[in-house]
This record gives structure tokens, sequence and C-alpha cells, in this order.
């Protein structure tokens, strides 16, 4: 359901640089972390504990001179900045796993890039018993091509195919473990899609940080299925940057502007 969710928020930018859709979801990101502060925390308690804090440093700055004023004045100053800090515990608490979520679906759409036809990449199996597979052992559908033999790593229980995408499409090869067909999604495009890297073996964990697919039978052969997509930039004109450092600045910047412009204490 999230991921249909962000799906469709993201469909109207799916063709588009990757910089609106960021830009979008980070100033609403900034806008709902200052509403939830506004309307959670105790801002007329923030507001005086604030003042006495900005009091006593001026205290500090008054009478540099004095060690006794100097030091009640700094106790203070610590004592107002830990509950100051308290009062922001339950809307930090009421964002946490939103933000997370957040972060997990952004990651899964902006931090690589689809494969394009022709593009080679490489499809990892880890077992979870030593053993070997061959070609035999993989089962590709029509739009994507072996290029070379398997590479089996024995001491790591891995074995690489190096595949061609030769066509654009959602592709779901399959490898063959014990009897056992397991699938992995690949998909050959030039829209901002999901891109499930690895799916791996079920468990709270994956469920929650790879939602792209379902996870692996936990007692199966295999351990994990993996694609090497290249790493994405966001494309800024004159530099590029990292999806994660675009997203935090933005939605830094945007709460900062509602938070001066609704007059809310963080």
């Amino acid at each position: 359901m999230i991921d249909r969710a962000f799906d469709l928020f993201f469909w109207p930018f799916r063709a588009a640089n990757p910089a609106y859709g960021l830009a979008v979801i980070s100033f609403l990101t900034g806008l709902a972390a200052v509403l939830v502060f506004r309307y959670v925390s105790n801002q007329d308690a923030m507001r005086r504990i604030k003042n006495r804090i900005q009091a006593h440093l001026l205290e500090v700055r008054l009478f540099p001179d004095q060690l006794g004023v100097v030091s009640r004045a700094y106790g203070r100053i610590l004592r107002f900045t830990v509950i100051y800090l308290t009062y922001n515990l339950k809307p930090v608490a009421i964002l946490l796993l939103p933000v997370v979520i957040l972060m997990v679906q952004l990651d899964l759409r902006f931090s690589r890039i689809p494969l394009r036809p022709h593009d080679s990449f490489i499809l990892k199996a880890r077992l979870a018993e030593a053993g070997a597979l061959d070609s035999d052992s993989l089962r590709l559908p029509q739009g994507l091509t072996l290029t070379a033999p398997p590479v089996n790593v024995p001491a790591l229980q891995e074995v690489n195919w190096r595949i061609r995408a030769d066509e654009y499409g959602d592709f779901l090869p399959a490898v063959v473990v014990a009897g056992q067909m397991f699938t992995k999604q690949v998909v050959v495009s030039k829209e901002i899609t999901r891109l499930p890297v690895e799916r791996a073996r079920a468990s709270v964990v994956e469920w929650f940080l790879n939602p792209g697919e379902q996870p692996l039978p936990s007692g199966g052969p295999l351990r994990s299925l993996e694609v090497n997509y290249a790493p994405r930039s966001v494309d800024l004109g004159y530099f590029a940057t990292n999806w994660l450092v675009f997203f935090l600045v933005v939605s830094l910047v945007s709460g900062l502007i509602f938070k001066m412009a609704l007059g809310i204490e963080l």
C-alpha cells in the first residue's frame, strides 16, 4: 500500500529531472515537520524556556568577571537546555517512523538508474550452502540475454551471471536451486521508478528496508538475489549531487522558512 501511494505521488514526475520530484517531496516534508512541532509540542513552554536561556546568556556577557554569577548562569543554561530538548522528544518520536519510511521509498527510486536497452548488468545469487550453479540454473525471459558463462565464487557462496538488456520492460529472470525457482525483478526503463536492488530472505528488517519485492523464503536455499544498477546523481545544472544531500538541504531550508513564517518554535 505504501509502495503504491508513493508510485502515485511520483507518477507526474516519472519522466522529469529527479530534482523536480525530490524538491516537491522535500518541501512538503519540511512543512509537515514544522506543523507536527506546532500542534504536538508545548509552544508556550518552549518560548519561555528559550527566553530564560537567552537571559542567562546575557547574564554571562554582562558579568564576565564575576565567577560565581557566570558559573550559576552556565548551570542554569545547561538545565534549561535539557528541559528544552525534552519538549522536542514527542514530535521527534512522532516523526521518526514516517521519515524512515520516506527515506526508504526515496532511496528505492532515486539512488540508482534503471537499465537501458543494450546495457549489461550482473545478477548475483548468494547461496545458503556451498554449491555450484551453471548456466542451466538460470531462466531468462525474452528481452534479456546471457552474455558470459556464470562465475562461481565458492568462498563467498555466490554465483554471478552477466546479462544484457535487449528492450524496455520489467523482467523476471529466475534462478533454479534444489528444484525451486526464485525470480528477481529487473527494470529496463527511461523513467523514474522503483528499483529494488536486492531480494533477500524474509525478516522484519528486510520487509522494512527492501519493500519493492516480496522477500525470499526464510528457510530456502538462497540468501539473496541482487542486480547491480548504476548509482544516480541529481543534476542541478552547474553540479550534481546525491539525492540524500538534495533532500536534506531542501527540507531543512523549507522547514526554516515555514518556522519563521508561522512563528513556530523548534
